[in-house]
């Protein structure tokens, strides 16, 4: 077992196509985004931790023509993640969240924080969430960097992929957005 955290931080280049991502982009850019909000298990509420930078999201979208491409492209890439571990006692996982999608317009950010994500569970699943996954789907527009760790910037791409565990020990962030607007994916494993 490798005891350095950066170790379990795994970049998968390319996963999606030049053309996949522009069309992911046309069917989500006029669709209704709502603000992005962080829940506060010590205030039992949602809040914003961003203020006037809070980035906007897209929540529960099943309706594009390309989300069956990537749901499905996205489970062989958390199977690529955990079979690479060689751990025989980690055999797998049950299942991935419905994607999220992520809108960073210029001054946009999301503030530092780590993915106890407690919206997986709605009763009818059990687990918890293991594994964070982060897709890239432009990178025509300045700052934006994807910070874990306080200060080590992950440099992605278009159509890079980005999975981690989900646990307190890999805090990340996405800095302010200076120029153009930012779009990226999400889905949690457990």
């Amino acid at each position: 077992m490798n005891k350095s955290i950066e170790f379990y931080v795994s970049q998968y280049s390319n996963f999606l196509d030049k053309e996949t991502c522009e069309n992911v982009l046309k069917e989500i850019k006029n669709l209704k985004w709502e603000e992005h909000t962080f829940y506060s298990p010590k205030e039992q509420k949602y809040n914003n931790l961003s203020g006037e930078q809070e980035l906007d999201s897209l929540y529960n979208l099943q309706s594009i023509p390309t989300i069956d491409t990537l749901t499905k492209k996205l489970w062989f890439a958390i199977d690529k993640y955990v079979t690479s571990l060689n751990f025989n006692w980690f055999t797998g996982w049950q299942g991935y969240s419905s994607l999220k999608f992520n809108r960073y317009s210029l001054n946009k950010k999301m503030a530092e924080h780590c993915d106890h994500t407690r919206d997986l569970f709605d009763g009818t699943r059990r687990g918890i969430p293991i594994l964070s996954v982060v897709g890239l789907l432009n990178d025509d527009f300045k700052g934006g960097e994807f910070v874990m760790f306080r200060d080590v910037e992950i440099k992605l791409k278009r159509g890079d992929l980005l999975i981690f565990p989900s646990n307190f020990v890999y805090p990340h962030r996405v800095d302010p957005v200076t120029e153009g607007t930012r779009y990226s994916f999400v889905s949690w494993v457990w």
